[in-house]
């Protein structure tokens, strides 16, 4: 499974790619920012994008509606900094797959992912 990380902190990105690529299903690759993951994801094709809502050049919840406009089948997870209710129903409503508030353990982003252990 390809996965694109849209994150700006590095060390989360990080966490993140070692924790994918460690689970050996999944083929990562990142950006620091939306124009940066927008390209990346037309070069892709990618089956999931997580994407933090603050980016230096955007917020979260445009660039998931801008990639999955293009890939309508690919799983979108919105990670924000803060609990915001309505961040939250407005990304469901724009089909976002999860939403994860940082800081997140495992176990949540495994949930949200759709990763189960046998």
């Amino acid at each position: 499974m390809r996965v694109l990380i849209i994150e700006q902190e590095k060390t989360l990105l990080q966490s993140l790619r070692n924790y994918l690529e460690h689970q050996k299903k999944f083929e990562v690759s990142w950006a620091h920012s939306r124009k940066e993951g927008i390209s990346l994801w037309g070069r892709g094709p990618y089956d999931m994008v997580l994407c933090s809502e603050r980016l230096p050049d955007g917020n979260g919840l445009e660039t998931l509606k801008t990639l999955i406009q293009q890939k309508p089948g690919a799983v979108s997870i919105l990670m924000n900094a803060v609990n915001d209710e309505i961040l939250k129903r407005e990304s469901i409503q724009a089909g976002i797959h999860g939403y994860l508030e940082k800081p997140f353990n495992l176990q949540q982003l495994e949930e949200v992912m759709g990763i189960s252990h046998p």
